[in-house]
């Protein structure tokens, strides 16, 4: 009798695009230090029934900087995220997956430790914005806010796909998803 195997595939790509903010008064910009592209390759079954953690995937600068204006304050930045252009789906050649199988989770690199940044835990990709980080500088006695520069300000950025919820079943197929990351400067005036 014979038997043959068959080999299952699944994987999954994600592509990062940065966005930072600036205005008349304020400047906020995001550098990928690395992990612009993360693949997740499933080749074993403990791999569909568990799922994939990639710890520390991305790493993240933060550079903001208040000009010292009256008509904005800056005191700190959301980090967010969501699904490029609120694309709906992990979208594949035979078919797709819901955005909540991947996960993402933030947390201190270097210079942004708690209780100034608020770290949301894992949080589901979605369409809509997530927020990822909350950082206040506090006390921010205006117009004092102490510059970020992204040597010394950094993020790492984990993710996970299929622990929320087993891949088992799921077609075997090449999947893929971008993802935005967005710096939205926060205080009085924004």
């Amino acid at each position: 009798m014979n038997k043959s195997i068959r080999a299952i595939g699944l994987s999954f790509f994600i592509f990062l695009s940065i966005i930072g903010k600036t205005q008349e008064y304020n400047y906020a910009r995001l550098s990928i230090i690395y992990g612009g592209d993360i693949p997740f390759n499933f080749k074993t079954i403990d791999n569909y029934k568990n799922g994939i953690r990639i710890d520390e995937g991305t790493i993240i600068g933060i550079t903001l900087v208040d000009s010292n204006q009256v008509e904005a304050t800056l005191e700190g930045f959301d980090l967010r995220f969501r699904s490029f252009n609120a694309q709906a789906n992990i979208e594949g050649t035979n078919g797709n997956l819901p955005l909540s199988t991947i996960q993402v989770e933030a947390n201190n690199n270097i210079g942004l430790p708690a209780p100034d940044a608020n770290y949301k835990g894992l949080q589901s990709l979605s369409t809509s914005w997530v927020n990822l980080v909350e950082y206040t500088q506090n006390p921010v006695s205006p117009p004092d806010f102490n510059n970020l520069d992204w040597a010394n300000h950094q993020i790492k950025i984990s993710y996970e796909c299929g622990v929320a919820s087993s891949l088992l079943g799921a077609a075997s197929d090449y999947y893929s998803v971008e993802i935005e990351i967005e710096l939205v400067p926060t205080g009085p005036g924004f």
